[in-house]
């Protein structure tokens, strides 16, 4: 039985790479349409029914937990495609509701495939989701410092100190207080990934801004902001909603 599936998520590359997977290592998924936008794809499910939903969480326009609220009767399957750490992972299980932890292995998507075609109801439940809910949202540890990968080995930097990251390909530059900056060896997707949502944000593809370190906004298409130490950071038109939405 062949399972229609659309993807969700706002890092093109994520989908390009996943429907790639997904056509080489899996015969019954067809992938019939993706959306970087939330949005659009709740305009498509209300005139198309489909089986199944691979959902980023972390998304500028609307994260995933938003997107499926506005859904009525859900009647696909969900497979989150998420970033998250190990903490909130358990969340997850505890919740029922399958994962892909980026970058996605081909052997976890084949089982996540596998326990989609076992199912016998094609949908998640508000159960579930209150659970999940819950389960990421109590008792989290707030992070004081992440560890970083440099040349010279791990940097352990105190998250309050950084001003803003910016995408340098696979690599990132994070600038500190005091007018530091260290280079890493990861991507800012990666970097996003283990920064606080209650202090950082997506303005852009190529920047991640401590908003707490803003000194101003200024007005245009996007606009821009002009962080503490006097720099000068583009936003998209796509993320200017969110980011004064914090405001």
């Amino acid at each position: 039985m062949e399972i229609q599936a659309i993807i969700i998520d706002d890092e093109q590359h994520c989908i390009d790479t996943l429907t790639w997977q997904i056509n080489k290592y899996t015969k019954e998924v067809r992938v019939v349409a993706a959306f970087s936008s939330p949005k659009e794809a709740i305009v498509y499910l209300e005139s198309n029914a489909i089986d199944l939903v691979f959902l980023d969480i972390e998304m500028p326009e609307m994260n995933g937990f938003d997107f499926l609220a506005q859904v009525q009767n859900i009647q696909f399957e969900v497979i989150f495609a998420t970033a998250y750490d190990e903490f909130a992972i358990k969340a997850f299980h505890a919740s029922a509701i399958d994962y892909l932890l980026k970058p996605i292995h081909k052997d976890l998507l084949i089982s996540s495939i596998a326990k989609v075609r076992k199912k016998k109801q094609p949908k998640i439940l508000p159960e579930q989701m209150n659970i999940l809910y819950g389960a990421l949202n109590a008792k989290e540890p707030v992070k004081e410092r992440i560890a970083v990968p440099t040349q010279e080995g791990l940097h352990f930097v105190r998250v309050n100190e950084i001003l803003y990251c910016i995408s340098n390909s696979n690599y990132t530059f994070i600038y500190l207080d005091g007018g530091k900056q260290l280079l890493v060896s990861k991507t800012l997707k990666e970097i996003e990934a283990m920064l606080p949502v209650q202090s950082f944000l997506r303005i852009h593809h190529s920047h991640l801004i401590n908003f707490k370190k803003i000194e101003k906004y200024i007005r245009g298409d996007g606009g821009y902001v002009i962080m503490d130490d006097k720099k000068s950071l583009s936003v998209s038109r796509s993320r200017k909603e969110a980011l004064l939405s914090k405001f």
